[in-house]
């Protein structure tokens, strides 16, 4: 599983105000914080009216910006990373989520439907057939809702399955999902989150806020991609232990951030374990 990530301004802005949602924040503090990335001034801008024209944020006509309606959908999925191994439920193993994806789709809405899929955890199976376990907590209208803000088609089908052939579970089950990689990519950020626990708080303000925002992005987003598969699957501590890992992380990381922007109440970040 790949962790790194090409951080774009747009990526950037959304990061931040991920963060700050609920609250306005100024357009010169995220212009700010994108300079620590060598983003210009004129770049930061840019992204931030064309984030605004694309619905993904809202403005105050000020220079404040925040997450919109729109976007606080993904974000509260993201957010969730908090839950760990509670955004789980029980799983039967023979009941399966499916989609069945449209007939003759536009070429860049099939790419966005399938990065969406995978994305949620879903493997494809047959031609337009993705398939993941159904051991999500969410009802299942909350999940369609989701995977359709996300780029899902709107004429895909996501339905609940049962009536699947043994065989064909077995082979699901056993060669869909890498859980080899799955595991190694959990102990090889455990690493990398000890070693810049143990050096942010002896570096400059600024060299802490970059890495901070680098390496608990990485771990974050492996955390918010984790497939989440039933116990039945894979069963590892290690998720847990990288959820746990990041949250102390996470607090270390709000007090940069806050000390760097200058004002916490820009901040919303919930530090409770598990919250």
């Amino acid at each position: 599983m790949r962790l790194k990530r090409q951080l774009t301004p747009k990526s950037m802005i959304l990061n931040v105000l991920r963060q700050t949602r609920g609250h306005y924040c100024p357009s010169a503090k995220l212009i700010a914080v994108g300079e620590l990335f060598d983003f210009k001034a004129s770049t930061i801008r840019v992204a931030l009216t064309r984030l605004l024209s694309a619905g993904k944020l809202e403005s105050d006509g000020n220079g404040g910006y925040r997450m919109s309606s729109q976007t606080d959908l993904l974000s509260d999925f993201i957010e969730q990373w908090r839950l760990g191994d509670l955004r789980r439920g029980k799983w039967h193993t023979d009941d399966w989520l499916m989609v069945l994806l449209p007939s003759n789709p536009d070429r860049a809405m099939r790419t966005l439907s399938q990065t969406t899929l995978r994305f949620f955890g879903f493997r494809k199976v047959k031609n337009k057939v993705w398939i993941r376990p159904n051991n999500l907590l969410p009802a299942l209208n909350d999940l369609r809702d989701l995977y359709r803000a996300v780029g899902l088609e709107k004429d895909a089908l996501l339905f609940k399955a049962s009536d699947i052939p043994y065989p064909e579970q077995f082979i699901w089950e056993s060669t869909l999902w890498n859980t080899e990689d799955l595991q190694f990519t959990y102990e090889r950020q455990l690493v990398k989150l000890a070693k810049s626990k143990a050096r942010i708080d002896k570096m400059q303000l600024e060299d802490a806020l970059r890495e901070s925002f680098i390496i608990g992005g990485e771990t974050i987003n492996l955390l918010v991609k984790d497939p989440l598969l039933p116990d039945e699957m894979f069963c590892t501590p290690k998720r847990e232990e990288l959820r746990h890992a990041m949250c102390e992380y996470d607090a270390r990381g709000h007090k940069i951030w806050t000390q760097f922007l200058g004002d916490s109440a820009i901040l919303n970040l919930n530090q409770k374990e598990g919250k």
